[in-house]
């Protein structure tokens, strides 16, 4: 059920906007959150609709113009979106609204735009698309149940162009919500995220938008999503019971472990649910080269789109940078990248890529 990646637009922490590589120039800051690099939106949106549209129906509309503009396709027959949180924050204000005015609605948009759906929605009107049009609010499984579904949509028509993205905001309320849950490190280089062996991590956002399609198309370069697949465990599973499933998956991917070249990991620096991924790398990933990316975009319910285009720009580049790196490993380009993230330790995603040249 393999799906190509015909283009991708990205609004990250790193400069990734106008990029369709990796970035020349890495972003450091020292701080407890990411916060994203956003473009000129009136350069994408129309500066009117600009006027009164909430920050995340910017990120998503950027990202997605980006990704429609690359690929030519102006009317895809899908458009799914995954979202941990959805606008929440603008949720916030329209409840915020009904409590000062006496559960009276001053302006209707507050609500229209506090859905779950309305980056789905907005990009759907903004094109005039009136086909398949669905959003996926599952926590950390939300990005890979919207990419399941692009998948299987594709699967059963072959010709079909499915626009698929994940997003998510970071909001204050959100940051102080967690932070008594002790999920945030205290203010560090976000390239020292795994120096310290310390609970938390540093909180992220992003909108990583993919144009997928049952064809590779007429470009050289042609990287396939090939498999999909989520798993729930107890908060504390031992990592034999991780190995088997990824074996598994591996297995039914028809490949061994010796094919795998490179290994994407979502460390993310909190000593309280990362000791699996070392553990994992050092036995089963022995031999292959193993990448980790948290600490270029943050820790959020989609971070793993953001791992999907680094892994889709990996795959047939030059080199894998050394900032991806978790050891060294083989000088070889990777011919195929397996994603592997989880989410406390409970909510685990794989995600298996392929690259081939026409």
């Amino acid at each position: 059920m393999s799906v190509y990646i015909k283009s991708a637009g990205l609004i990250s922490a790193q400069p990734t906007y106008d990029a369709t590589a990796f970035p020349s120039e890495i972003r450091k800051v020292v701080s407890d959150r990411l916060m994203c690099i956003e473009p000129e939106y009136r350069n994408l949106i129309n500066p009117i609709l600009l006027r009164r549209m909430p920050r995340i129906l910017k990120m998503g509309l950027g990202a997605s113009q980006l990704c429609i503009n690359r690929s030519g396709i102006l009317y895809p027959d899908g458009i799914i979106v995954g979202t941990g949180l959805g606008c929440l924050d603008n949720l916030e204000k329209f409840l915020v609204d009904m409590l000062d005015n006496n559960e009276h609605i001053t302006s209707v948009l507050p609500f229209i735009n506090s859905t779950h759906n309305a980056v789905a929605a907005q990009v759907s009107m903004l094109h005039k698309n009136q086909n398949y049009n669905t959003t996926y609010c599952h926590r950390g499984f939300s990005f890979e149940s919207a990419l399941l579904d692009a998948m299987m949509l594709i699967d059963e028509d072959r010709s079909k162009n499915v626009l698929v993205g994940g997003i998510d905001e970071c909001t204050p309320d959100f940051m102080l919500l967690h932070s008594y849950l002790n999920d945030w490190k205290r203010p560090l280089n976000n390239l020292s995220l795994l120096s310290e062996n310390t609970a938390g991590t540093i909180a992220g956002e992003g909108s990583a938008f993919f144009m997928l399609s049952g064809e590779c198309g007429g470009g050289s370069r042609c990287v396939s999503v090939e498999g999909v697949q989520t798993f729930l465990t107890g908060e504390s599973p031992v990592c034999d019971e991780i190995e088997s499933r990824i074996e598994t998956f591996i297995h039914q991917m028809g490949i061994t472990l010796n094919d795998v070249d490179g290994v994407m990991l979502g460390l993310n620096g909190d000593s309280r649910h990362d000791g699996n991924y070392y553990t994992l790398s050092e036995k089963l990933f022995a031999d292959q080269t193993v990448m980790y990316f948290k600490h270029l975009c943050g820790e959020y319910y989609t971070s793993v789109a953001f791992a999907l285009w680094l892994s889709s720009v990996i795959l047939g580049g030059p080199d894998v940078p050394d900032v991806l790196k978790l050891r060294p490993g083989p000088d070889s380009i990777p011919g195929n990248i397996l994603v592997y993230n989880q989410v406390n330790n409970t909510e685990h995603s794989l995600i298996y890529l392929k690259y081939g040249s026409l």
